[in-house]
């Protein structure tokens, strides 16, 4: 990967996670609690990512998804959806698609990934969605990866 991102982990997914990314994968990977960000809003935590233009927040909270869509990125996100889980559950679903998810928010036109985890275990391949800006004010459309 030619840029190297800062991915930033919300408080809701816990830091063994950004150790598996950073151990695993040698992703720069931080936890909100290493950032200390445990007790910052989701706004001024996106404050705070903006002006590096270089942070991919990682985040189960939509109110990431609603930031970014109503004043833009930087930071680009990858918004879970999933219910609870566990940690190895989850990065387990996680591993095999984040480094895909990254390169895909490389490309400038791209400021969301909904990655979408299905917790029957009989189901293995997870659903995406991309986000793209759209012409107009703060406006974007929505392509399944299924599509493409």
């Amino acid at each position: 990967m030619p840029h190297s991102w800062m991915l930033w982990l919300d408080v809701n997914i816990s830091p063994v996670i950004a150790k598996w990314m950073i151990d695993e994968l040698a992703l720069n990977a931080h936890s909100a609690y290493t950032l200390q960000l445990y007790d910052k809003t989701d706004f001024e935590i996106y404050q705070m990512a903006k002006p590096s233009g270089d942070v991919i927040i990682i985040s189960k909270d939509v109110d990431f998804s609603e930031l970014i869509t109503r004043l833009g990125a930087p930071p680009k996100l990858i918004n879970i959806n999933i219910g609870n889980c566990d940690n190895r559950y989850l990065w387990s679903r996680i591993k095999p698609q984040i480094q895909d998810l990254i390169r895909r928010l490389s490309c400038a036109d791209i400021d969301i990934v909904d990655f979408q985890l299905v917790l029957n275990r009989l189901s293995p391949w997870p659903a995406f969605s991309f986000w793209r800006p759209t012409p107009g004010p703060n406006t974007f459309q929505s392509s399944s990866a299924r599509d493409k």
